[in-house]
């Protein structure tokens, strides 16, 4: 168990480090209270905006920073090992597979989940303090749109994580993280879009379809939490609300724990057969 904290200190430590995480994790403070402000300055008044006014632009936010954080840090995070050949380096010592990938998995886990703490939290004090935040009942959805925003960069730091077992260069785990990251959020909308238009898909095959995607789970669940209308959920989304009611935001939730068990096993499994471990 000391080798095994000791692992996710490290790891923790160099993600923390890492230009990609400070980048990602600045540029979310940055861009939401930005969002705030221009919300405000729409309205005529000088200022943040209260938390309602944002709330939507802060979904997109949260899909697009969040996922595209937690891949590149998943992918980024196994090449650097074997491009330093650090991984080769400790797994000579008396330490198993299964504790090297535990550290890394819960170490990149915790500093994700501090990244989104800071954003969140940053945001939502200055929102707060300028009275954006009207009550408990307000405070409490946007808490958890942060735990959303939580779960779906663990969600995408499992794939990550996933895709870059095996690379050998920091550049390639990038490039190819930012590639399916693209595919997530842009491709997927206009394939949707194409199957829609060519075959005439119904409705619940088209909701079983969007939520085959992770992240278009997590903006229609953050939609439900934060009492969004019908009409803000997309056409997937007021589908399903009309035929799930109450139980559509559990079954989001078991949707996107289920895709966080599936990320992590992936992962788990595809290091446990990597065979050429040094660099």
């Amino acid at each position: 168990m000391g080798a095994t904290r000791w692992l996710i200190w490290k790891e923790g430590r160099e993600i923390v480090r890492s230009r990609w995480f400070g980048i990602t994790a600045g540029s979310f403070v940055v861009v939401a209270l930005a969002l705030a402000a221009l919300s405000m300055a729409g309205s005529g008044y000088i200022g943040l905006a209260g938390f309602g006014r944002t709330a939507a632009a802060l979904v997109h936010l949260s899909a697009l920073i969040a996922s595209l954080m937690g891949l590149g840090l998943g992918a980024m995070t196994w090449a650097a090992e074997r491009e330093g050949g650090t991984l080769a380096y400790l797994l000579s010592y008396p330490v198993s597979r299964a504790q090297v990938w535990a550290a890394k998995a819960i170490g990149g886990a915790l500093a994700l989940a501090a990244a989104m703490a800071l954003g969140f939290g940053i945001t939502g004090l200055i929102i707060g303090l300028g009275g954006g935040l009207g009550g408990a009942e307000e405070a409490g959805r946007y808490a958890a749109l942060a735990a959303g925003a939580t779960l779906l960069a663990w969600i995408t730091y499992g794939l990550g994580m996933t895709l870059g077992i095996g690379l050998r260069r920091q550049s390639t785990a990038l490039g190819l993280s930012l590639l399916a990251w693209l595919a997530g959020v842009f491709l997927s909308d206009l394939g949707l879009m194409g199957l829609v238009g060519a075959f005439a898909l119904s409705p619940a095959v088209l909701w079983w379809l969007t939520i085959l995607n992770p992240l278009h789970t997590f903006r229609i669940l953050a939609m439900v939490w934060l009492n969004g209308s019908p009409d803000l959920l997309g056409p997937a989304g007021a589908y399903a609300w009309r035929t799930y009611g109450e139980a559509l935001g559990p079954m989001l939730m078991a949707i996107m724990l289920g895709w966080l068990a599936l990320a992590f096993l992936m992962a788990a499994l595809r290091f446990g057969r990597l065979q050429d471990i040094a660099a």
